[in-house]
């Protein structure tokens, strides 16, 4: 347990600082390390850790906390959450107090421009990872691409697409 407890620690860790445009964008690495390499979850135990935490309150990266209890039991949790919450809250912290001094200066526009489509692929990485996570068929494909689709595109409650999923599952049909 003590060797899962350091290697939750020194992921989630620098997972941590490499977070930009916030949590959802380290989910493909967050995968890859617990499904694949570590064997600490399966894809569906991680699809549906995922979809538990983004529909409970509070942050949206609590799935860090569901890995670590996979991992490590309760301290587990604890470690893989503060590992992933405390660096990034104090970075974010000093470069906050730095930032005021270079916001409007030419170098602090370079900064936001070129992290802006950064933070964009790593979200669109995510979604792909998720998607392959949590879809195993054809049908699951067109769910998933067609919820997109509607939610890009229309003023529709993201709940009611998840509600017609699930009774489309609950069906059978998927």
């Amino acid at each position: 347990m003590k060797g899962n407890l350091l290697s939750l620690a020194s992921f989630f860790g620098l997972l941590s600082l490499m977070s930009f445009g916030g949590g959802n964008t380290v989910l493909p690495a967050m995968h890859h390390e617990a499904v694949t390499l570590q064997h600490w979850m399966t894809d569906p135990e991680f699809a549906a850790a995922f979809a538990i935490t983004q529909a409970a309150p509070g942050p949206g990266m609590l799935i860090v906390s569901l890995i670590g209890l996979k991992a490590a039991g309760w301290w587990g949790a604890l470690v893989a959450t503060m590992a992933m919450f405390l660096p990034c809250c104090l970075l974010t912290y000093g470069a906050t107090l730095g930032w005021g001094k270079f916001h409007e200066s030419r170098w602090g526009r370079a900064v936001e421009r070129g992290l802006a489509p950064v933070a964009l692929g790593l979200v669109f990485s995510s979604s792909v990872i998720i998607a392959r996570a949590a879809d195993h068929d054809w049908p699951a494909y067109g769910v998933t691409a067609f919820s997109a689709l509607v939610f890009t595109k229309t003023k529709v409650n993201p709940l009611w697409l998840i509600a017609a999923a699930a009774f489309a599952g609950g069906m059978g049909w998927l």
